[in-house]
């Protein structure tokens, strides 16, 4: 098994059905199970994309992009794979993705109590004095241990919801920060918008041809993602004696 004891999760909703099946090929390419988890009055079902045994279909809380009502939904999605036995976890939304079929080997050899993501400056929303959190949020993909998500899902309710930033990948951050959970960023990530928008796939791709990025947010579109793919080929191409970097 390439990745030991790991889940796959996607987190996404009814309306991301094509951006799940574009991106599918890639969430099951780790070998893992993979477990889909949705809002209740937007919930994804077997039927929906596949019936393959690898993929699991949950869901829990209540369809919302921002605010209250997404944080409690991702907590639950937390708490759900709580219920699963595996001691790590892949965590997407349905807009990020790993390239490479085995997961960087750093990630297992690490402190396993270290919530890793594609961690981004938030510098660029105001915050009121006294601000008690890094000026950072935490951005698909994720990769953590059962342990750390337990911890994370302790921390929630302790954490209000920020008007300035009601956004799970800010949610992401101060759960961590409040429940003193050790953060770092993917070495081989990046995050930017790429939707329509030329600047942001031009770096993505200089990212991943050029530095071997896999960790990748955020892909909406198949011809991106298909793009992305090639560069990873590229990138292949011209390191092709560095097998290291294949996996």
């Amino acid at each position: 098994m390439i990745n030991p004891n790991t889940a796959v999760a996607i987190f996404g909703y009814a309306g991301d059905l094509h951006q799940i099946r574009d991106t599918m090929p890639y969430y099951l390419h780790h070998q893992c199970p993979v477990i889909i988890l949705s809002p209740e009055n937007a919930a994804i079902q077997a039927g929906h994309i596949s019936t393959r045994k690898e993929l699991i279909y949950r869901s829990g809380g209540l369809q919302a992009y921002t605010g209250a009502e997404s944080l409690e939904r991702q907590r639950r999605h937390l708490e759900i794979l709580l219920e699963y036995p595996f001691q790590y976890f892949l965590m997407n939304d349905s807009d990020s993705v790993c390239l490479t079929p085995e997961l960087p080997g750093y990630l297992y050899a690490d402190d396993p109590s270290i919530l890793w993501s594609n961690v981004v400056s938030d510098e660029m929303h105001p915050r009121e004095e006294g601000y008690e959190f890094p000026r950072l949020a935490f951005q698909p993909p994720y990769f953590v241990h059962r342990n750390t998500i337990k911890k994370l899902v302790d921390a929630a309710p302790s954490v209000a919801v920020n008007p300035r930033t009601p956004f799970i990948d800010w949610c992401m951050m101060s759960w961590a920060v409040k429940a003193g959970v050790q953060y770092r960023g993917f070495p081989d990530g990046v995050s930017c918008p790429t939707a329509n928008y030329q600047p942001g796939i031009n770096h993505m791709s200089d990212r991943v041809r050029d530095q071997g990025a896999t960790m990748l947010h955020s892909i909406k579109q198949r011809r991106v993602l298909l793009h992305m793919a090639n560069m990873r080929l590229a990138f292949k191409r011209a390191h092709k004696r560095d097998t290291k970097l294949f996996r």
